[in-house]
């Protein structure tokens, strides 16, 4: 059971590894053998927000969208009525760095003005000589190691990275990234500022490194949302519905979380369309699923 039903996409560039992010979460593994995501694959996840006895459980319905240009018209058609978005790119890539904006615009002009968008640089497992750094700033909340594969570019020098920076609309010269990496954390940092992106956070799909964290500050951003009353479960467009639970937590004063009062009444009134608008959903993503099959995430 849960009290919400919230729709989340994946977006970024192929390769960036958004499919084996998604099973690290649902899972908690390693996906050994990942291919190139044709259209979306779903999956979802309750996570628990909170403790006893005002805990909160919201269902993520989990979208992990194509991030190759040939599918794209398939894929944008599944942003809409989305709650929130997770943009990856690896940070051993500069180039699946650059290709973020495209995704961004594309998300909050198909699925709303209210869509709430965490940027997660994956690949943080791997820094220089390959070994993981249990030192570096890899802690949820900030960006951490990077790493490095044979198709990325060269680090860049100090003068490409400058000129990178100004394509990419910053306004301060980017910091050199060290060898393994091609995105500086402070240039990520600076850039998702800069776009209204709250949280920026690096994460590893291989070690599961800050992924549960990732998602559980996702899911509490948009609970806050509700509770402020900036997102309404009632708008279709939302991309928030009403759970199957009999009442939310276990709050009094006859709040939206108690399911008590005139709220109590007008939850159990609401939940009635919730469970058509999630086979609504799930008819979609079997329409799809039949186009699957498929280099990697």
């Amino acid at each position: 059971m849960y009290d919400y039903l919230a729709k989340i996409i994946l977006l970024g560039p192929s390769g960036a590894g958004k499919s084996c992010l998604l099973h690290r979460f649902v899972k908690n593994e390693w996906r050994i053998l990942s291919s190139q995501t044709i259209g979306v694959e779903f999956s979802s996840k309750i996570v628990h927000l909170g403790r006893p006895p005002r805990r909160t459980r919201i269902k993520l319905q989990l979208w992990d969208t194509a991030g190759t240009e040939r599918f794209r018209s398939v894929s944008r058609s599944y942003y809409r009525g989305a709650a929130g978005a997770i943009l990856v790119y690896d940070v051993s890539s500069w180039r699946s760095f650059e290709q973020l904006r495209t995704f961004l615009d594309d998300a909050r002009a198909l699925a709303g003005p209210d869509l709430t968008v965490i940027l997660a640089g994956n690949k943080s497992d791997v820094v220089e000589g390959g070994d993981a750094n249990p030192g570096g700033p890899g802690t949820y909340g900030s960006l951490g190691a990077g790493s490095s594969d044979g198709d990325t570019q060269p680090p860049p020098t100090p003068s490409s990275q400058s000129s990178r920076s100004t394509s990419l609309g910053l306004q301060n010269p980017a910091t050199v990234a060290p060898e393994g990496r091609e995105v500086p954390t402070e240039t990520a940092s600076r850039w998702a500022g800069n776009l209204g992106i709250p949280v920026a956070v690096e994460v590893s799909a291989l070690n599961g490194d800050n992924v549960d964290e990732l998602f559980h500050r996702l899911a509490r951003m948009i609970l806050t949302k509700i509770e402020l009353g900036e997102i309404d479960p009632d708008d279709p467009a939302s991309g928030i519905q009403y759970g199957d639970s009999g009442g939310w937590g276990y709050a009094d004063d006859g709040s939206v979380k108690s399911g008590h009062g005139d709220e109590g009444v007008r939850f159990r009134r609401r939940r009635k369309g919730a469970g058509t608008q999630l086979r609504e959903w799930e008819e979609v993503f079997r329409l799809s699923s039949s186009r699957r099959r498929g280099n990697c995430c």
